[in-house]
Protein backbone atom coordinates (compact mmCIF):
# COMPACT_ATOMS: atom_id res chain seq x y z
CA UNK A 1 0.00 0.00 0.00
CA UNK A 2 1.12 3.50 -0.75
CA UNK A 3 -0.18 6.99 -1.28
CA UNK A 4 2.17 7.46 -4.21
CA UNK A 5 0.49 8.78 -7.35
CA UNK A 6 1.58 5.73 -9.32
CA UNK A 7 -0.44 3.30 -7.21
CA UNK A 8 -2.69 1.17 -9.37
CA UNK A 9 -6.24 0.47 -8.31
CA UNK A 10 -9.76 -0.44 -9.41
CA UNK A 11 -10.59 2.99 -10.82
CA UNK A 12 -8.75 2.47 -14.06
CA UNK A 13 -11.81 3.63 -16.00
CA UNK A 14 -10.93 7.15 -14.89
CA UNK A 15 -8.07 7.17 -17.36
CA UNK A 16 -4.55 8.41 -17.11
CA UNK A 17 -3.58 11.67 -15.46
CA UNK A 18 -2.45 13.15 -18.74
CA UNK A 19 -0.18 16.13 -19.20
CA UNK A 20 -2.59 18.84 -18.02
CA UNK A 21 -1.01 19.30 -14.58
CA UNK A 22 2.14 18.24 -12.75
CA UNK A 23 1.71 15.28 -10.42
CA UNK A 24 2.54 17.42 -7.40
CA UNK A 25 -0.59 19.54 -7.95
CA UNK A 26 -2.97 16.58 -8.32
CA UNK A 27 -5.09 15.12 -5.56
CA UNK A 28 -3.39 12.68 -3.15
CA UNK A 29 -4.34 9.10 -4.03
CA UNK A 30 -4.27 5.80 -2.18
CA UNK A 31 -5.13 2.31 -3.29
CA UNK A 32 -4.39 -1.36 -3.61
CA UNK A 33 -5.72 -4.26 -5.65
CA UNK A 34 -6.18 -7.91 -4.76
CA UNK A 35 -4.46 -9.03 -7.97
CA UNK A 36 -1.15 -7.67 -6.65
CA UNK A 37 -1.32 -9.28 -3.17
CA UNK A 38 -1.45 -12.58 -1.39
CA UNK A 39 -4.84 -13.23 0.22
CA UNK A 40 -3.62 -12.75 3.80
CA UNK A 41 -1.94 -9.47 2.82
CA UNK A 42 -5.09 -8.33 1.03
CA UNK A 43 -7.18 -9.10 4.13
CA UNK A 44 -4.79 -7.15 6.37
CA UNK A 45 -4.74 -4.21 3.96
CA UNK A 46 -8.54 -4.12 3.83
CA UNK A 47 -8.92 -4.28 7.62
CA UNK A 48 -6.45 -1.44 8.08
CA UNK A 49 -8.00 0.70 5.36
CA UNK A 50 -11.55 0.50 6.77
CA UNK A 51 -10.62 0.43 10.48
CA UNK A 52 -11.47 4.09 11.02
CA UNK A 53 -14.93 3.47 9.60
CA UNK A 54 -15.84 -0.07 10.62
CA UNK A 55 -14.85 -3.28 12.29
CA UNK A 56 -15.29 -6.14 9.83
CA UNK A 57 -15.67 -9.90 10.18
CA UNK A 58 -17.20 -12.92 8.40
CA UNK A 59 -15.01 -12.09 5.41
CA UNK A 60 -16.13 -14.02 2.31
CA UNK A 61 -18.25 -16.30 4.49
CA UNK A 62 -20.28 -18.77 2.41
CA UNK A 63 -18.50 -17.65 -0.76
CA UNK A 64 -16.66 -20.18 -2.95
CA UNK A 65 -13.45 -18.20 -3.41
CA UNK A 66 -11.00 -16.45 -1.09
CA UNK A 67 -11.54 -12.93 0.17
CA UNK A 68 -10.69 -10.16 -2.28
CA UNK A 69 -10.75 -6.39 -1.91
CA UNK A 70 -9.69 -3.43 -4.05
CA UNK A 71 -9.62 0.23 -3.04
CA UNK A 72 -8.94 3.42 -4.94
CA UNK A 73 -9.44 6.69 -3.05
CA UNK A 74 -8.66 10.40 -3.33
CA UNK A 75 -8.38 13.22 -0.82
CA UNK A 76 -10.38 16.11 -2.27
CA UNK A 77 -9.35 18.70 0.29
CA UNK A 78 -11.94 18.49 3.08
CA UNK A 79 -13.75 15.42 1.69
CA UNK A 80 -12.70 11.94 0.61
CA UNK A 81 -14.00 9.87 -2.27
CA UNK A 82 -13.20 6.31 -3.19
CA UNK A 83 -14.24 3.16 -5.00
CA UNK A 84 -14.22 -0.17 -3.16
CA UNK A 85 -14.78 -3.70 -4.39
CA UNK A 86 -14.82 -6.52 -1.85
CA UNK A 87 -16.16 -9.95 -0.99
CA UNK A 88 -19.14 -10.25 1.32
CA UNK A 89 -18.65 -9.42 4.99
CA UNK A 90 -20.22 -7.98 8.13
CA UNK A 91 -19.66 -4.31 9.01
CA UNK A 92 -19.88 -3.08 12.62
CA UNK A 93 -19.62 0.34 14.18
CA UNK A 94 -20.05 0.07 17.93
CA UNK A 95 -19.70 2.85 20.55
CA UNK A 96 -16.18 1.53 21.16
CA UNK A 97 -15.40 1.79 17.43
CA UNK A 98 -16.70 5.36 17.38
CA UNK A 99 -14.56 6.35 20.36
CA UNK A 100 -11.48 4.53 19.07
CA UNK A 101 -11.71 6.07 15.60
CA UNK A 102 -12.28 9.60 16.89
CA UNK A 103 -13.96 10.73 13.66
CA UNK A 104 -17.32 12.41 13.32
CA UNK A 105 -18.34 12.45 9.66
CA UNK A 106 -21.24 11.65 7.35
CA UNK A 107 -20.69 9.11 4.59
CA UNK A 108 -22.68 8.54 1.42
CA UNK A 109 -22.38 5.26 -0.42
CA UNK A 110 -23.57 4.54 -3.93
CA UNK A 111 -23.98 0.79 -4.26
CA UNK A 112 -22.94 -0.05 -7.79
CA UNK A 113 -23.17 -3.82 -7.26
CA UNK A 114 -24.24 -6.05 -4.40
CA UNK A 115 -26.52 -5.42 -1.44
CA UNK A 116 -26.68 -5.32 2.35
CA UNK A 117 -29.14 -5.58 5.21
CA UNK A 118 -28.80 -4.48 8.81
CA UNK A 119 -29.48 -1.92 11.51
CA UNK A 120 -28.37 1.73 11.52
CA UNK A 121 -28.82 2.92 15.09
CA UNK A 122 -32.32 1.61 15.74
CA UNK A 123 -33.42 1.82 12.08
CA UNK A 124 -33.63 -1.32 9.92
CA UNK A 125 -31.81 -0.65 6.68
CA UNK A 126 -31.56 -2.35 3.31
CA UNK A 127 -29.46 -1.25 0.36
CA UNK A 128 -29.51 -2.56 -3.19
CA UNK A 129 -27.59 -1.82 -6.39
CA UNK A 130 -28.28 1.73 -7.50
CA UNK A 131 -29.34 2.95 -4.06
CA UNK A 132 -27.55 5.72 -2.17
CA UNK A 133 -27.17 5.05 1.55
CA UNK A 134 -26.17 7.52 4.26
CA UNK A 135 -24.50 6.87 7.60
CA UNK A 136 -23.68 9.10 10.54
CA UNK A 137 -20.35 7.94 11.95
CA UNK A 138 -21.35 9.20 15.40
CA UNK A 139 -23.98 6.44 15.53
CA UNK A 140 -23.85 2.65 15.65
CA UNK A 141 -24.24 0.34 12.70
CA UNK A 142 -24.39 -3.40 11.99
CA UNK A 143 -24.85 -4.63 8.41
CA UNK A 144 -24.20 -7.79 6.42
CA UNK A 145 -23.17 -7.26 2.80
CA UNK A 146 -22.87 -9.55 -0.18
CA UNK A 147 -19.92 -9.12 -2.53
CA UNK A 148 -20.16 -5.49 -3.56
CA UNK A 149 -18.81 -2.49 -5.41
CA UNK A 150 -19.54 0.97 -4.08
CA UNK A 151 -18.53 4.61 -4.33
CA UNK A 152 -18.07 6.26 -0.92
CA UNK A 153 -17.97 9.97 -0.17
CA UNK A 154 -16.86 11.06 3.33
CA UNK A 155 -18.00 14.55 4.40
CA UNK A 156 -17.07 16.17 7.73
CA UNK A 157 -20.20 16.89 9.76
CA UNK A 158 -19.44 20.65 10.09
CA UNK A 159 -19.78 21.08 6.32
CA UNK A 160 -23.50 20.34 6.65
CA UNK A 161 -23.87 22.43 9.81
CA UNK A 162 -25.19 25.62 8.19
CA UNK A 163 -27.25 23.75 5.62
CA UNK A 164 -29.04 20.93 7.46
CA UNK A 165 -30.72 20.49 10.79
CA UNK A 166 -31.32 17.08 12.30
CA UNK A 167 -28.16 15.74 10.66
CA UNK A 168 -28.52 12.64 12.84
CA UNK A 169 -31.66 11.71 10.87
CA UNK A 170 -29.46 10.99 7.85
CA UNK A 171 -28.24 7.82 9.58
CA UNK A 172 -29.69 4.84 7.76
CA UNK A 173 -31.45 6.94 5.12
CA UNK A 174 -31.65 5.12 1.77
CA UNK A 175 -32.41 6.96 -1.45
CA UNK A 176 -33.83 4.27 -3.76
CA UNK A 177 -32.40 3.79 -7.22
CA UNK A 178 -35.83 4.38 -8.71
CA UNK A 179 -35.91 7.98 -7.49
CA UNK A 180 -34.70 11.03 -9.41
CA UNK A 181 -32.63 12.29 -6.46
CA UNK A 182 -30.71 9.02 -6.18
CA UNK A 183 -30.01 8.98 -9.90
CA UNK A 184 -28.88 12.60 -9.89
CA UNK A 185 -26.52 12.07 -6.95
CA UNK A 186 -25.28 8.78 -8.40
CA UNK A 187 -24.30 10.57 -11.59
CA UNK A 188 -22.53 13.27 -9.60
CA UNK A 189 -20.59 10.81 -7.42
CA UNK A 190 -19.59 8.81 -10.48
CA UNK A 191 -18.34 11.97 -12.20
CA UNK A 192 -16.35 13.01 -9.12
CA UNK A 193 -14.63 9.66 -9.08
CA UNK A 194 -13.99 9.77 -12.81
CA UNK A 195 -12.30 13.16 -12.74
CA UNK A 196 -10.54 12.89 -9.37
CA UNK A 197 -7.32 11.42 -10.85
CA UNK A 198 -6.96 14.48 -13.10
CA UNK A 199 -8.24 17.14 -10.70
CA UNK A 200 -5.86 19.63 -9.16
CA UNK A 201 -5.91 20.77 -5.56
CA UNK A 202 -6.95 24.26 -6.71
CA UNK A 203 -9.84 22.91 -8.75
CA UNK A 204 -11.20 20.68 -6.01
CA UNK A 205 -12.13 23.56 -3.68
CA UNK A 206 -14.96 24.85 -5.86
CA UNK A 207 -15.95 21.31 -6.80
CA UNK A 208 -16.29 20.34 -3.13
CA UNK A 209 -18.28 23.48 -2.28
CA UNK A 210 -20.68 22.78 -5.12
CA UNK A 211 -20.95 19.12 -4.19
CA UNK A 212 -21.82 19.80 -0.55
CA UNK A 213 -24.39 22.42 -1.55
CA UNK A 214 -26.01 19.95 -3.96
CA UNK A 215 -26.01 17.18 -1.37
CA UNK A 216 -27.48 19.40 1.33
CA UNK A 217 -30.29 20.62 -0.93
CA UNK A 218 -31.19 17.10 -2.05
CA UNK A 219 -30.95 15.60 1.42
CA UNK A 220 -32.96 18.41 3.03
CA UNK A 221 -35.70 17.80 0.48
CA UNK A 222 -35.60 14.07 1.16
CA UNK A 223 -35.75 14.47 4.95
CA UNK A 224 -38.74 16.77 4.63
CA UNK A 225 -40.46 14.46 2.15
CA UNK A 226 -40.28 11.39 4.35
CA UNK A 227 -41.22 13.23 7.54
CA UNK A 228 -44.76 12.32 8.61
CA UNK A 229 -45.11 15.04 11.22
CA UNK A 230 -45.88 18.36 9.52
CA UNK A 231 -44.20 20.23 12.34
CA UNK A 232 -40.88 18.78 11.22
CA UNK A 233 -40.98 20.92 8.09
CA UNK A 234 -40.33 23.93 10.28
CA UNK A 235 -37.03 22.40 11.31
CA UNK A 236 -35.54 23.48 7.98
CA UNK A 237 -36.48 27.15 8.35
CA UNK A 238 -33.68 29.73 8.34
CA UNK A 239 -34.78 30.99 11.78
CA UNK A 240 -34.36 27.56 13.30
CA UNK A 241 -30.97 27.17 11.69
CA UNK A 242 -29.92 30.37 13.43
CA UNK A 243 -31.30 29.09 16.74
CA UNK A 244 -29.39 25.86 16.35
CA UNK A 245 -26.18 27.69 15.53
CA UNK A 246 -26.67 29.88 18.60
CA UNK A 247 -27.08 26.77 20.76
CA UNK A 248 -23.99 25.13 19.26
CA UNK A 249 -21.89 28.19 19.96
CA UNK A 250 -23.02 28.34 23.58
CA UNK A 251 -23.07 24.72 24.70
CA UNK A 252 -20.28 25.32 27.19
CA UNK A 253 -22.14 28.20 28.84
CA UNK A 254 -23.93 27.45 32.09
CA UNK A 255 -26.91 29.66 31.23
CA UNK A 256 -27.66 27.98 27.89
CA UNK A 257 -31.31 26.96 28.37
CA UNK A 258 -34.77 27.25 26.89
CA UNK A 259 -35.26 30.50 28.80
CA UNK A 260 -32.06 32.11 27.49
CA UNK A 261 -32.66 30.95 23.91
CA UNK A 262 -36.25 32.25 23.91
CA UNK A 263 -35.08 35.59 25.29
CA UNK A 264 -32.24 35.89 22.77
CA UNK A 265 -34.57 35.37 19.79
CA UNK A 266 -37.62 37.17 21.21
CA UNK A 267 -39.74 34.01 21.18
CA UNK A 268 -42.24 32.78 23.69
CA UNK A 269 -41.24 29.59 25.47
CA UNK A 270 -44.33 27.91 24.00
CA UNK A 271 -43.20 28.78 20.45
CA UNK A 272 -39.70 27.51 21.14
CA UNK A 273 -41.03 24.27 22.60
CA UNK A 274 -43.18 23.70 19.52
CA UNK A 275 -40.15 24.14 17.26
CA UNK A 276 -38.15 21.54 19.17
CA UNK A 277 -41.00 19.14 19.98
CA UNK A 278 -40.05 16.78 17.10
CA UNK A 279 -36.64 16.16 18.73
CA UNK A 280 -37.98 15.62 22.23
CA UNK A 281 -37.91 19.24 23.36
CA UNK A 282 -35.27 21.92 23.57
CA UNK A 283 -33.85 20.71 26.90
CA UNK A 284 -33.27 17.23 25.47
CA UNK A 285 -31.77 18.76 22.33
CA UNK A 286 -29.28 20.87 24.29
CA UNK A 287 -28.36 17.89 26.48
CA UNK A 288 -27.86 15.60 23.47
CA UNK A 289 -25.60 18.15 21.79
CA UNK A 290 -23.56 18.53 24.96
CA UNK A 291 -23.22 14.76 25.25
CA UNK A 292 -22.10 14.62 21.62
CA UNK A 293 -19.36 17.16 22.33
CA UNK A 294 -18.35 15.25 25.48
CA UNK A 295 -18.13 12.00 23.55
CA UNK A 296 -15.74 13.42 21.00
CA UNK A 297 -13.71 15.17 23.68
CA UNK A 298 -13.11 11.73 25.14
CA UNK A 299 -12.40 10.33 21.67
CA UNK A 300 -9.85 13.05 20.95
CA UNK A 301 -6.22 12.01 20.66
CA UNK A 302 -5.52 14.13 23.75
CA UNK A 303 -8.00 12.11 25.81
CA UNK A 304 -5.20 10.73 27.96
CA UNK A 305 -4.84 14.08 29.72
CA UNK A 306 -8.58 14.63 30.27
CA UNK A 307 -10.36 13.78 33.49
CA UNK A 308 -13.95 12.68 33.10
CA UNK A 309 -15.00 15.30 35.63
CA UNK A 310 -13.34 17.98 33.46
CA UNK A 311 -15.41 16.92 30.46
CA UNK A 312 -18.59 16.94 32.50
CA UNK A 313 -17.86 20.45 33.76
CA UNK A 314 -16.80 21.74 30.34
CA UNK A 315 -20.16 20.83 28.82
CA UNK A 316 -22.35 21.57 31.85
CA UNK A 317 -23.38 17.93 32.31
CA UNK A 318 -23.65 17.84 36.09
CA UNK A 319 -21.90 15.65 38.61
CA UNK A 320 -19.69 12.75 37.59
CA UNK A 321 -22.41 10.30 38.54
CA UNK A 322 -25.10 12.16 36.59
CA UNK A 323 -22.80 12.54 33.59
CA UNK A 324 -21.99 8.83 33.63
CA UNK A 325 -25.68 7.86 33.74
CA UNK A 326 -26.61 10.26 30.92
CA UNK A 327 -23.64 9.23 28.80
CA UNK A 328 -24.35 5.52 29.17
CA UNK A 329 -28.03 6.02 28.39
CA UNK A 330 -27.07 7.86 25.21
CA UNK A 331 -24.17 5.71 23.98
CA UNK A 332 -24.41 2.36 25.74
CA UNK A 333 -20.96 2.66 27.31
CA UNK A 334 -19.56 4.71 30.18
CA UNK A 335 -17.35 7.77 29.69
CA UNK A 336 -14.44 5.76 31.08
CA UNK A 337 -14.99 3.00 28.51
CA UNK A 338 -15.13 5.59 25.71
CA UNK A 339 -11.85 7.14 26.84
CA UNK A 340 -10.18 3.73 27.12
CA UNK A 341 -11.32 2.89 23.58
CA UNK A 342 -9.92 6.22 22.37
CA UNK A 343 -6.61 5.56 24.10
CA UNK A 344 -6.49 2.14 22.45
CA UNK A 345 -6.90 3.89 19.10
CA UNK A 346 -4.05 6.25 19.95
CA UNK A 347 -1.84 3.31 20.94
CA UNK A 348 -2.64 1.43 17.74
CA UNK A 349 -1.73 4.52 15.73
CA UNK A 350 1.55 4.87 17.61
CA UNK A 351 2.31 1.22 16.94
CA UNK A 352 1.63 1.73 13.24
CA UNK A 353 -1.53 -0.40 13.17
CA UNK A 354 -4.76 0.99 11.70
CA UNK A 355 -2.81 4.05 10.65
CA UNK A 356 -3.08 3.80 6.89
CA UNK A 357 -3.36 6.75 4.57
CA UNK A 358 -7.16 6.64 4.69
CA UNK A 359 -7.18 6.60 8.50
CA UNK A 360 -4.85 9.59 8.55
CA UNK A 361 -6.99 11.46 6.02
CA UNK A 362 -10.12 10.76 8.05
CA UNK A 363 -8.60 12.25 11.18
CA UNK A 364 -7.16 15.26 9.37
CA UNK A 365 -10.22 16.49 7.46
CA UNK A 366 -12.12 17.58 10.60
CA UNK A 367 -10.92 17.60 14.18
CA UNK A 368 -13.19 15.94 16.76
CA UNK A 369 -15.30 18.36 18.74
CA UNK A 370 -15.83 20.80 15.86
CA UNK A 371 -19.32 22.27 15.96
CA UNK A 372 -21.67 20.68 13.51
Amino acid sequence: MTDDRTTTGPNEAAGSMGDAAPASSLLPAFGFTADQMETHTNVAAWREAVATLFDVDELAADEPGPFRADIRSFAMGPVLIGLSRASGQRFLRTPETIARSGVDHIILQLYVKGSFDGIAGARPIRGRAGDICLFDLAQTLATKATAFENVTLVVPRPMFGARLLRIEDLHGLVLPESGVIARLLAGHLTALLEFAPRMTLDECQSVVEGTVSLLAACLRNELERVEDDADHSAMASPSLIRIRQHIEAGLAQRDMSAISVAAHFGLSRASLYRLFAPVGGIADYIRSRRLHRAFFDLANSDARSLRISEVARRWQLGTDAHFTRSFKAAYGITPRAAREAALLGVQRGTDGASNTTISRWMREIAPPGTAD
